[in-house]
């Protein structure tokens, strides 16, 4: 029994000492899940009184990104987009008779970020800028393009396995979820 252990732990560690950062020809997808407090239409992301209740939910994210230097710099730059949607309700109350209204956000990101190389094994620290066009479905809002901007880490369990997690303004104040490199 000793032996299995130690042969299951000396494999465990192989598997997590080959574990890259981001690389030059790297492909990542990330599939994640956010908040966005600043939701669309109108302000916050859960407000309840007597008489008016806004929820948002999402976005749910679909990411792509490519490694296309090597190291300038301190780092590295990628290049990629994806695809979020983001559900908005909206329920009120107005002379005894109740209201509601739910919207979706559907967005298209494009993206590009610096990877900085710190030598930390398995770990990766990035920050970056996008554009986003925002499709909405039963809502008027008036601004379909919009900003991205973002700070994150990606945390890899195997070569091609890991989490990430990321801070930004313009589609998500917090997101996170699992990172695939192929």
């Amino acid at each position: 029994m000793k032996k299995f252990v130690t042969l299951m732990v000396i494999m465990i560690l192989s598997i997590n000492l080959n574990a890259q950062d981001f690389e030059k020809g790297g492909n990542y997808v990330c599939v994640g899940y956010g908040l966005d407090p600043w939701g669309n239409p109108g302000n916050g992301f859960a407000f309840d009184n007597s008489n008016y209740r806004k929820t948002t939910i999402g976005p749910s994210l679909l990411m792509y990104e490519r490694g296309i230097t090597d190291i300038l710099g301190i780092g590295r730059i990628g290049v990629g987009g994806g695809f979020a949607h983001s559900l908005y309700s909206e329920k009120w109350v107005s002379a005894g008779a109740e209201y509601k209204n739910v919207s979706h956000r559907i967005s298209v990101i494009l993206r590009a970020a610096y990877h900085f190389e710190f030598d930390i094994p398995k770990m990766d620290v990035y920050a970056g800028v996008g554009t986003a066009f925002h499709a909405y479905i039963n809502s008027s809002s008036a601004f379909p393009l919009g900003h991205y901007v973002f700070a994150g880490i990606r945390y890899y369990f195997t070569d091609a396995i890991g989490v990430y997690a990321e801070a930004g303004h313009g589609l998500a104040a917090l997101n996170g979820g699992l990172v695939f490199k192929f």
